[in-house]
């Protein structure tokens, strides 16, 4: 391998390097925004999930006070 060729090669690792350093926290700023749209997700479908709760039991109250 010439001189130029391994001068080459090092600036190409040197430059990786970088990217790889570089992309670590954007990847990182990934990981959380990902983590909190799910958990926002999560908690929509909750409060979603609760309405029907909430108006099921309250159907469920008046069918019991017709019964009486």
């Amino acid at each position: 391998m010439n001189y130029e060729t391994k001068q080459l090669l090092e600036e190409l690792k040197t430059y990786r390097d970088d990217m790889v350093a570089r992309n670590y926290p954007f990847q990182r700023i990934s990981d959380i925004i990902v983590k909190w749209e799910n958990k926002k997700d999560f908690l929509e479908e909750a409060k979603k999930e609760n309405k029907e709760l909430n108006k099921s039991y309250q159907e469920s109250i008046r069918q019991a006070n017709e019964r009486k």
